[in-house]
């Protein structure tokens, strides 16, 4: 089932109401320097070695949380568990002697997931894992399920900043009673479908960085955060000449925008503003969310300048890159925050 076959559109409260969200975790070993693989550690950074998840669904009136999803999985690649990982997860070499074959682990999960659900994780990396990991047993590396990042929606919704928090922390910020230890694919997963619930349940609170309408439920935010991980599209092009950087962006950002993916027109989150030789803006497309802008100043051999500009779809974490450069315009202006001037002392030191 391609991404696309789930509809994330009509009415936004009732889709995410009748959406069930399969919350992920992973633990993977990493490999170690002096121990020699045939798989270079670029494309194959961490090998799963145990499988969490748990499904949250509403029913009744409420958000219920399945039973966890386990498995163990015996590694091919890292078969050595690497000490750094070991002291994080409490296990020790011996331990990945037990565990199923990763393609029947991960048929079974599939399985258990049903047929239309939304992949959450905290963070995005385990993304990038599961996409390895699947490369690396022959199969199809597209996930073909739209995927939410619950940290980055915790962000918005519980603190409305931009850091990035563990999943303890937002443990701890709700309140939710610590049952089990931490670092154990299915308990973790269970700890942060249990943030999840916590945050379907919250009263958005308004943000100056990413604009959002005064009537905008959570449920509505919670829609714009979930985005199609198998879709990666940008588009870059040039503008006019012009005699001054100035008059470039002036003329530049007038400019209307379509979706690099599937060319309808975007919705304004944070328009453009310039900080020294860049520029940088956010927008939504109702289909495929979050899209940022950015510009670059360039010069032609006779003086002349452009910009090249870029308009990619992102993950709702790269935002934050963006807020962050907001704050640095408001606070600066468009010449950004000034460098730091380092005083040499010329005077001989003293002896």
């Amino acid at each position: 089932m391609s991404t696309s076959d789930t509809n994330i559109s009509g009415s936004k409260e009732d889709h995410i109401r009748n959406t069930t969200f399969i919350v992920i975790d992973f633990e993977w070993n990493q490999p170690i320097s002096w121990i020699k693989t045939s798989i270079d550690p670029k494309i194959l950074p961490g090998e799963i070695i145990e499988i969490g998840a748990v499904k949250v669904s509403f029913n009744e009136g409420e958000w219920i949380l399945s039973k966890p999803f386990h498995r163990l999985i015996r590694p091919v690649c890292y078969t050595v568990l690497n000490k750094s990982v070991a002291r994080v997860i409490n296990k020790v070499s011996s331990d990945l002697k037990c565990g199923d074959r990763f393609d029947k682990a991960y048929k079974e999960f599939m399985s258990w997931c049903g047929s239309d659900f939304v992949i959450c994780g905290w963070g995005n990396s385990d993304l990038g894992i599961l996409k390895s990991n699947l490369r690396l047993h022959g199969q199809n590396s597209d996930i073909g399920h739209p995927f939410l990042d619950i940290q980055s929606l915790f962000s918005r919704l519980a603190e409305d900043s931009s850091r990035q928090r563990s999943v303890e922390y937002a443990v701890d910020f709700f309140g939710i009673t610590k049952r089990q230890v931490f670092h154990e694919a299915h308990q973790d997963a269970h700890y942060t479908a249990q943030i999840l619930r916590q945050l379907l349940l919250l009263t958005p609170s308004k943000t100056d960085e990413v604009h959002v309408e005064e009537t905008e439920s959570t449920l509505e935010i919670v829609k714009k955060f979930i985005y199609d991980p198998d879709l990666n599209v940008k588009i870059s092009y040039n503008t006019d000449l012009f005699y001054t950087w100035e008059k470039c962006f002036s003329y530049s950002q007038k400019q209307e925008l379509a979706c690099p993916a599937c060319g309808e027109s975007l919705i304004e989150e944070l328009p453009w503003f310039r900080i020294k030789k860049s520029a940088f803006s956010v927008w939504r497309c109702e289909k495929h969310q979050f899209i940022r802008g950015r510009m670059r100043m360039k010069k032609n051999p006779v003086g002349k300048i452009y910009a090249t500009v870029d308009i990619q779809l992102i993950i709702p974490s790269e935002i934050r890159k963006v807020q962050e450069k907001h704050m640095e315009y408001l606070e600066f202006g468009a010449e950004g925050k000034p460098k730091e001037i380092i005083e040499v002392s010329l005077e001989p030191e003293q002896k």
